[in-house]
């Protein structure tokens, strides 16, 4: 460790030799508390994942990782340890926290009665949730074919290219329009309506207050349709990437993209 990084980690708690990655952050150097936000990001449903990892292995481990577990108030923490996965289940977002922080600043893994090893590969189940997803997104079989054999997709580690290809495919489809988090209510109402094109719904400007900003404009709007839902595509930026999809549609979008550890969500929440 050189003088400026070894200073930067005792004096401001800021450790420039590991590397941090969640949906809106992937780089080296993160100050500590930087956990906390990510794993608060996380409890408030912004994003799906935080992983850290150190420049080099401590006592064998290369990476560890929370991802949001089944219930929204629980964290699954995965340990890359001498190339093998390793899982403590069901934590409090605070033991994570505290697990994480301590392999950071004291090089310290939990004791090894708390992790289990994970037997099998998750590539499979990745795989296939983004290939049903893309095909439940484009909605044209072949275009969904043309895309999903063109664009790699085995891994999680394929799965941020694939998120924002499929964006884009989205995007040149016409079944996503993504717009600036300052467009004002005459961009965001023909938005809508080209989106919702031949669903009968008809979005009434005269309900929206021009002052207003495009999640509570779409919170008026979800809180009028029925059948209807008008989401987001979490693209890791402040602009909204909307998109209409049936209230069916959208569950099963939301839940493919939690398996990728991406995000789909209605709009008021992004």
């Amino acid at each position: 460790m050189n003088l400026y990084n070894w200073i930067q980690k005792v004096f401001f708690e800021t450790y420039e030799e590991w590397h941090m990655k969640d949906p809106n952050y992937d780089r080296n150097g993160f100050h500590i508390i930087g956990i906390d936000n990510s794993l608060k990001a996380m409890h408030d449903g912004y994003t799906t994942y935080a992983e850290i990892s150190p420049s080099h292995a401590v006592k064998g481990c290369t990476s560890m990782k929370a991802v949001v577990g089944k219930s929204k108030e629980l964290v699954n923490l995965y340990l890359k340890i001498e190339d093998k996965k390793y899982l403590i289940s069901d934590l409090s977002y605070s033991d994570a926290v505290k697990i994480m922080r301590a392999f950071v600043k004291k090089e310290v893994l939990p004791d090894e009665k708390t992790y289990t090893e994970v037997i099998g590969n998750d590539d499979a189940i990745v795989k296939s949730a983004f290939e049903e997803l893309t095909k439940l997104l484009l909605a044209d079989p072949q275009t969904a074919k043309r895309f999903l054999k063109k664009h790699k997709h085995e891994s999680m580690e394929d799965m941020d290219h694939a998120w924002e290809e499929l964006f884009f495919a989205l995007e040149r489809k016409g079944k996503l329009i993504e717009l600036d988090w300052k467009a004002r209510k005459d961009s965001f109402i023909p938005a809508v309506r080209k989106l919702s094109a031949g669903l009968n719904l008809n979005p009434n400007e005269k309900i929206l207050n021009d002052e207003e900003d495009i999640p509570r404009w779409g919170k008026i709007l979800n809180a009028q349709w029925t059948e209807y839902v008008l989401s987001a595509m979490d693209i890791g930026s402040d602009s909204y990437a909307m998109m209409v999809l049936s209230k069916e549609d959208f569950e099963k979008a939301r839940e493919l993209a939690k398996v990728i550890l991406h995000r789909i969500a209605v709009i008021e929440e992004m």
